[in-house]
């Protein structure tokens, strides 16, 4: 349930957006049905709201979509981002333990004399790149 929420709330804001939309222009046809049903005096205001609906409700729909998709992108990005850093982190824990391991060797090699102070210099130099 908890898990990719980023993507299940971009879902949601598409959901939204579709759901504003198809509800907005239902509004607007009852106001215009509506309208032919009213004194004259009232007609006017009923056309003005349906034309309301008709326009501003879409955008507004739209508007708010766009903000909710976002963050569930921003959420989806962060996500992605600490996924990474984790795996960046195991590999850099294997590779230290790794170059220690080498590290152990080239001082073996060298108290033992089978290689020179410089050599395990050189060595050491070569393995930090």
């Amino acid at each position: 349930m908890f898990e990719n929420v980023g993507e299940k709330i971009k879902k949601l804001a598409k959901y939204e957006c579709w759901a504003g939309i198809v509800l907005s222009i239902i509004l607007a046809i009852i106001m215009f049905v509506t309208a032919d049903e009213v004194s004259w005096k009232e007609e006017d205001v009923y056309l003005i709201y349906g034309w309301v609906f008709l326009v501003i409700g879409p955008a507004i729909s739209i508007c708010n979509s766009y903000f909710i998709y976002g963050f569930g992108e921003l959420i989806q990005k962060v996500s992605n981002i600490e996924r990474n850093t984790r795996v960046d982190q195991q590999k850099s824990k294997t590779q230290t333990a790794v170059d220690y391991e080498r590290i152990e060797i080239l001082e073996k090699l060298r108290a033992q004399g089978l290689i020179t102070e410089e050599e395990y210099q050189e060595a050491i130099v070569k393995e930090s790149k």
